[in-house]
């Protein structure tokens, strides 16, 4: 008899046991997809996030944010473009050194004589 309460004891604690482990099986499981959901929420919102930043860098916004500063931009219109003649690259590499500027210094004065 005394045999027999023995194993019924040990047979008892190991379904404790059985159940009890079972119990955080479910339990972790149940964190995890609570984690899982989060996850995606936060995936979602960086995704938000980083379209979001995207539109900001983009020239549509930058243009428009300039233009709102209220200060004086000039859209480039026929009224603003100079038309130089092309005197061919060797002359004005020549007529440049004549006056004394480089290659650079002669296009630069070029491409700011309509400005005067």
């Amino acid at each position: 008899m005394v045999n027999f309460l023995k194993g019924m004891g040990i047979v008892t604690i190991m379904a404790l046991l059985y159940i009890h482990l079972q119990m955080n099986i479910y339990a972790l499981a149940y964190q995890g997809k609570k984690k899982e959901v989060r996850i995606e929420k936060l995936a979602e919102h960086n995704s938000v996030v980083q379209n979001d930043i995207l539109r900001l860098q983009s020239s549509d916004h930058i243009g428009r944010s300039l233009l709102g500063k209220e200060k004086v931009y000039q859209f480039a219109s026929k009224t603003h473009v100079l038309e130089v003649e092309s005197q061919g690259p060797g002359n004005v590499i020549t007529a440049g050194m004549q006056q004394g500027q480089g290659f650079l210094g002669k296009v630069m004065t070029l491409a700011f004589a309509g400005r005067q």
